[in-house]
């Protein structure tokens, strides 16, 4: 084919394209549907009843603000790694990774304390499951809006939307589940984000083509 008869042809099915919005905006976005889920969540599985006292404990609310700042900070990086050359630093990829080890060092420091292993964390497959339900539709949305960039290292890029998504989860049920144990909340709060992430990136080529 011809230099021009190409140019000709590629013209006739050019469409016009909507530039994204910055990620920052996006992740803005991403967040009410996040938060939107989350309440969805408390309501269907409902809010455990001292929730109201435990709103002032330091230790519930750190817990808390971690979740939500893992949520916050993967989702945005995530939209930022979507974009080539939107990265100028991998700071906020830092930060999630510092974030999520620091979640998982206390909850961990915090079973061996109590010193009776995870003899108490039997039900953790029932918050598990209540995490990932929490978390279905926020991936999705997430998915579909990495979609539509171009996302060049796919791995970084699914495990962050994973680990965004599934501590959209952890935080939500930490204000249903009834339980304080800590090896159970290291297995059935943070578990599904830890495992997500490595599924994520594991099937980040497929899901992200």
């Amino acid at each position: 084919m011809k230099t021009e008869d190409l140019i000709r042809d590629l013209a006739s099915r050019a469409v016009p394209i909507e530039p994204l919005a910055a990620p920052a905006v996006r992740a803005f976005a991403w967040s009410g549907v996040a938060i939107a889920c989350a309440a969805a969540g408390m309501l269907v599985f409902k809010t455990r009843s001292d929730v109201g006292a435990l709103v002032h404990e330091p230790g519930f609310l750190g817990m808390a603000a971690v979740a939500l700042s893992v949520a916050w900070a993967a989702a945005t990086a995530s939209l930022v790694m979507a974009v080539p050359g939107a990265e100028r630093s991998p700071l906020l990829r830092a930060t999630v990774v510092v974030l999520t080890g620091l979640w998982t060092v206390v909850l961990a420091s915090a079973v061996v304390r109590a010193g009776h292993g995870f003899a108490l964390a039997a039900d953790w497959p029932i918050c598990f499951i209540r995490v990932l339900a929490i978390g279905l539709v926020p991936a999705i949305v997430l998915v579909g809006m990495l979609r539509r960039a171009a996302p060049l290292r796919p791995g970084w890029t699914a495990a962050l939307a994973a680990a965004a998504a599934m501590a959209t989860g952890a935080l939500a049920i930490q204000f249903i589940c009834p339980l304080n144990d800590p090896a159970h909340a290291l297995l059935g709060h943070l578990g599904p984000v830890l495992v997500m992430s490595w599924v994520g990136s594991i099937a980040a080529r497929r899901v992200l083509k």
